[in-house]
This record gives C-alpha cells, sequence and structure tokens, in this order.
C-alpha cells in the first residue's frame, strides 16, 4: 500500500531544474568570433556560379522529361483544342 503511494507521488513531483553551472564560467565575448578571411565577392561569385548551375540543371531536366513524356505518348499538354468527333 505505501509503494503506490509513493510512486504517486513521486510522479506527482514537479522536477526543479537547477541551472547552476560552474563558477569558472566566462560569458562569450567577440574575440572569440571567427575572424573572416579573404574576398567577400570571391565567395559570393563561387556561391552564385554554383546556384546558376544547379538552376540551370533544374530547368534541363524539367524540359528534357516534359519533352520525353510528350514524345511517349505518356503526356498531352491540351494547348489546342480537342479535335472534333464528327
Amino acid at each position: 500500500m505505501a509503494l503506490p503511494r509513493v510512486l504517486a507521488s513521486r510522479l506527482m513531483q514537479q522536477t526543479v531544474r537547477r541551472y547552476h553551472g560552474d563558477h569558472s564560467f566566462k560569458p562569450p565575448s567577440m574575440d572569440e568570433l571567427p575572424v573572416p578571411r579573404g574576398s567577400w565577392q570571391a565567395k559570393y561569385d563561387a556561391d552564385q556560379r554554383k546556384y546558376n548551375s544547379i538552376l540551370a540543371f533544374g530547368i534541363a531536366f524539367t524540359v528534357f522529361s516534359i519533352g520525353l513524356a510528350k514524345g511517349s505518348g505518356l503526356l498531352y499538354l491540351n494547348y489546342a483544342p480537342p479535335k472534333s468527333i464528327d
């Protein structure tokens, strides 16, 4: 009888979080930040070349996929009115 009561009281207790860190903790300062190196323009240009090549590949792949599906007859784009049944 006592064991369920102890377990229930332990489960119902509100846990207390204690955020007491080490007393030698020193808050971070600006001196610890990484120092930029090199030209930002060169890095920007390299990133833009990479992103533009990814964009060009995506556009080419989409056009190729649509062309392949259209050529195989799996895709009908409905760009013209259907031919009359009569």
